[in-house]
């Protein structure tokens, strides 16, 4: 009896200990009211760190853009200062639908008379990319665009094929001649089984004087750059089956030995100048170019949201793509919105024709970034945006 007395005080102490560790478990649980208010913790936190994470991303891009843009004209003066004099290279910008926006570093090799339109003959340079230098891609809805004084641009139409046609956008007129533009790479807007529908492919360079590295500020020639159309369509007769542009790595010699050939007279019939037909502004694997001496840096998902309308779903930007022979460059926004476009660019993003950064009310926030070139290192130069009064603002084009 002594000895039963123990053990059952024993047993009693373990089924202390199991209730006990029962109790405990019980109020480790988190009630409801307890769930509800740690998930709004965490929801209010996610509420006031989302924008800043959101913000974060956004600087990283835009810096990330910016660099890409200083080492393409790096890279262009680079394989300039390499080059022999005479032998000028150039950072010319591309844009792909649905892509991403593109320098592409090129040299000069040439020039010929581009008879294009056979009334108004032109003598215009050749560039080809260089080989060695791979695409340098902007980050994705990132793109550049190149300003264009007043008066600069022709004010002809596709009949005789002028740099940026006033009637290329087909729904309406995106640049008015008479009035400063900011123009678009419109290099991937056409029929790429066409071979001459090149008179739709047009952009903007930044050249470098060969074997000097300077920028070529104030050249107003014109330039055609090869990109071939990714086809062998329209390629089955002279001359394009004999100089064949689209296949093979070296399209500088293919380019070279067709200035050789025609002009020590060799000729091919087929009615049109053979130069003119692979390589004149008429032929689809080039785009008709001109150097300009500011660019712009900019999102376009912030643009279009600041104008009030949406990015194309299938090219990524405003133009919008037609297919068959009449494929152009055309806009897919309506006209009202044009206008809005150059004020948004230069800071004027409350679009009331002034820039006033300072104002009480809905001030301007300055989004895109103006450049210009160091002439003699190519060097991005941020163009200062002006106050009401005309007076450059501290930090220059943000």
């Amino acid at each position: 009896m002594n000895h039963a007395l123990p053990k059952t005080i024993s047993r009693r102490r373990q089924c202390g200990g199991r209730l006990a560790r029962h109790g405990d478990g019980a109020h480790s649980a988190f009630t409801l009211t307890e769930l509800i208010v740690v998930i709004s913790i965490i929801l209010i936190l996610l509420a006031v760190s989302l924008p800043t994470f959101r913000a974060t991303i956004a600087s990283t891009e835009s810096s990330n853009a910016e660099t890409k843009l200083r080492l393409a004209l790096l890279t262009g003066r680079n394989a300039a200062l390499h080059s022999d004099r005479g032998a000028d290279t150039a950072v010319v910008f591309f844009y792909e639908p649905g892509g991403r926006a593109s320098a592409i570093i090129c040299e000069y090799v040439g020039s010929f008379t581009d008879l294009s339109d056979t009334a108004n003959p032109v003598d215009r340079d050749i560039f080809v990319p260089v080989p060695a230098f791979e695409p340098i891609q902007l980050p994705q809805g990132w793109m550049v665009r190149g300003f264009v004084p007043a008066g600069m641009m022709d004010l002809g139409s596709r009949s005789n094929r002028p740099w940026y046609d006033k009637t290329a956008a087909g729904s309406g007129d995106p640049y008015d001649p008479a009035q400063r533009n900011w123009v678009f790479p419109e290099t991937g807007f056409y029929d790429a089984l066409a071979i001459d529908d090149g008179e739709d492919r047009q952009s903007f360079m930044i050249r470098f004087n060969g074997g000097i590295g300077s920028v070529a500020l104030g050249d107003t020639r014109e330039a055609l750059v090869l990109s071939p159309r990714p086809t062998a369509a329209g390629r089955t007769t002279n001359p394009y089956n004999t100089f064949r542009v689209d296949i093979g790595a070296n399209t500088a010699a293919v380019v070279r030995k067709a200035l050789l050939r025609f002009e020590s007279g060799g000729l091919f019939g087929g009615g049109m100048d053979p130069l003119t037909r692979l390589f004149g502004d008429i032929s689809g694997d080039t785009v008709l170019c001109r150097t300009v001496e500011q660019v712009v840096l900019y999102s376009a998902p912030d643009l279009a949201a600041a104008i009030g309308t949406k990015l194309d779903r299938d090219t990524g930007c405003f133009y919008k793509m037609l297919k068959g022979k009449n494929n152009e460059p055309r806009y897919g926004i309506r006209n009202t919105f044009f206008d809005k476009i150059p004020l948004w660019l230069e800071g004027d993003t409350n679009f009331n024709g002034e820039f006033d950064p300072y104002a009480e009310e809905n001030p301007d926030l300055p989004a895109a970034r103006i450049y210009t070139f160091q002439r003699y290192t190519g060097a991005l130069q941020p163009v200062p945006l002006l106050d009401l009064d005309g007076v450059p603002l501290s930090g220059g084009a943000r």
